[in-house]
């Protein structure tokens, strides 16, 4: 099977992606300080040297507000010392032939535990639940030793606290301040987490927002947050650099809120000046879905977006093709595929799938400790020994200037 559409080029914002494959946001827990190491330097610039049109990192954890409520560790992108580590991120994606888009995410909020064992933070004083992970793996974790460290951050129920007036403030100043490092940084785009069991969107949710001032109650009021963020970013992003793509990640529907409203809420973003939408679930995003599950709703979200639309879990090269030939979505992602073979869009695109090593979904990967790892790659977590992603030789002539200062390819 030939795999034509997959391997078109598509525009996106101010840029170019030489296919429609991207890798989807996951992280990778190689260095719980927060600052960019070797490894995770290595890790991208394999899976950048796979294929892949784009990379999207993260999430990377945008302010210093919520880091307390972290579940696992973060990458962190809320001060000038993280800048350099973030620069040669960019740039090793660049050199080992994607483009680059930074995952931001702003508090990791109240749904299950936190590393420091502080209380949550939720938009109201509600207790919080999160279901058990999917994978058999973090389940034998749960039941075997539940009071232990691998164990903590993962599924408790407790009372969390209504976020102030003051503190969302606060997290949106932060935030922005995060978009205009990553946009020095010269990452070709900034994606705005708005999705799954953290606090941005819990304000969307019913049973978790009982507000009553102007965050609460209403649908617009409950979607108040999600949009002044995103205006919040693209500002603060463009005066950085007018050419940084600017996205949103939102959940399509969860047990506090609808597809329908999900929709409507999409043509507001999209008229704020987003350049694409990546699709996926409200809070089980880790589920073991079938292949290709959220196509039906890329394709009911471009019947109303002029923009690209992102669309994750599709495993299947051949499901992927289907899914962009018939128009139902403009980008396919995913990560595990590529967690489990960085060479994944390469074969593809020779037509080697039968050389493809195929995820299993086991959730090795999820673990934590000491680091994203895999069962089937051997060298995922160790991609830093190996001297072909030790990329050597940096941009050189007019492509040395700030990348602000060049124009977009």
């Amino acid at each position: 099977m030939a795999f034509e559409k997959l391997f078109e080029p598509i525009q996106v914002g101010s840029i170019e992606l030489k296919n429609r494959y991207a890798y989807s946001p996951a992280n990778c827990f190689y260095n719980w300080q927060g600052y960019m190491n070797e490894q995770e330097l290595a890790y991208y610039t394999a899976r950048a040297m796979g294929g892949t049109g784009l990379i999207i990192v993260g999430a990377y954890l945008s302010t210093k507000f919520g880091i307390p409520y972290a579940n696992h560790p973060f990458m962190y992108v809320h001060d000038i010392t993280h800048l350099p580590g973030l620069a040669a991120l960019a740039d090793n994606i660049r050199l080992g032939g994607s483009r680059s888009f930074v995952q931001l995410l702003a508090v990791p909020g109240g749904l299950g535990g936190n590393w420091k064992d502080v209380q949550p933070v939720l938009p109201s004083d509600v207790i919080q639940t999160r279901n058990l992970p999917p994978f058999p793996t973090a389940k034998l974790i749960q039941e075997r030793t539940p009071d232990s460290l691998l164990a903590r951050g993962r599924a408790e129920s407790r009372k969390a606290r209504a976020v102030t007036l003051e503190e969302i403030q606060t997290i949106i100043n932060e935030h922005t301040y995060a978009c205009r490092l990553a946009a020095y940084a010269g990452f070709d785009g900034i994606e705005v987490h708005l999705c799954h069991h953290y606090l941005m969107n819990s304000f969307r949710r019913k049973d978790f927002n009982r507000r009553s001032d102007r965050y609460g109650g209403s649908e617009e009021n409950r979607n108040r947050i999600c949009l002044e963020l995103t205006e919040a970013s693209l500002r603060a992003a463009r005066e950085e650099n007018p050419n940084v793509v600017v996205g949103v990640r939102v959940g399509c529907e969860s047990d506090g809120y609808t597809f329908d409203e999900t929709k409507r809420l999409a043509v507001q973003l999209q008229e704020l000046g987003i350049d694409y939408w990546n699709v996926t679930w409200g809070e089980n995003h880790t589920a073991h879905r079938k292949d290709g599950e959220l196509v039906p709703f890329a394709k009911e979200l471009k019947k109303i977006l002029k923009i690209p639309v992102i669309c994750p879990s599709i495993h299947d090269p051949k499901i992927a093709e289907e899914a962009v030939a018939e128009g139902c979505t403009d980008i396919v992602s995913t990560c595990r595929s590529m967690i489990a073979d960085p060479d994944f869009v390469n074969k593809v695109k020779e037509n080697r799938v039968d050389d493809i090593i195929k995820c299993t979904w086991c959730g090795m990967c999820s673990r934590g400790v000491p680091g994203l790892t895999c069962i089937l790659n051997p060298e995922t977590g160790r991609e830093r020994y190996n001297p072909k992603y030790q990329i050597r030789q940096g941009p050189t002539g007019a492509d040395y200037l700030p990348y602000v200062l060049q124009k977009p390819k």
